[in-house]
């Protein structure tokens, strides 16, 4: 399953606030360097690989994206002296028919809610070092040391590096 632009979609944050601030690579610094919710019909695809396919959407791609920098900066942050900030993006519940109908940011901030409320899920969260990447994840390891997102793409990209390294530096002294 891929979004319009041909980025496949990749779930490996463990939790639905990450996973959703995962459809986007990002800067060191937090800038967005890859988008991959152009649409709503992206966002649409990223339901239906979770397995949503019938939540309230945002009334726009760019009310998501702002969502969504603002869950990852939360997230990232060391210092949450409350949730206003989430809060104030929290369309929350809409009724369908008589029958509550869950909105995306409303799953969204009752995920980070529920990752913040647990000091040791809090603590295995981690964010992908690799070069714009930045994708935030929970270690789930038994000895909490996964570096990477997916080792098949960032992992890879850094031994292929270290490798290229010592080659050159061995290429350099003989």
């Amino acid at each position: 399953m891929s979004y319009a632009n041909d980025y496949p979609v990749r779930l490996v944050g463990g939790r639905l606030a990450l996973d959703l601030v995962n459809t986007a690579d990002w800067s060191e610094d937090g800038q967005v360097v890859h988008e991959k919710i152009e649409s709503l019909e992206d966002l649409d695809v990223w339901l239906q690989a979770f397995g949503l396919p019938d939540i309230g959407l945002p009334a726009t791609a760019e009310s998501f994206r702002v969502l969504r920098a603002n869950l990852r900066q939360f997230l990232r942050s060391e210092d949450r002296p409350h949730l206003l900030k989430l809060q104030r993006e929290m369309d929350a519940w809409t009724a369908n028919g008589g029958i509550a109908r869950p909105s995306l940011s409303g799953l969204a901030i009752m995920s980070t809610f529920s990752i913040i409320a647990d000091p040791r899920e809090l603590g295995r969260i981690k964010t992908c070092p690799g070069e714009n990447c930045g994708w935030m994840f929970v270690d789930e390891t038994k000895n909490s040391r996964r570096t990477w997102c997916l080792m098949e793409t960032c992992g890879n990209r850094a031994k292929a590096a270290r490798h290229y390294r010592k080659v050159r530096e061995e290429r350099m002294t003989s």
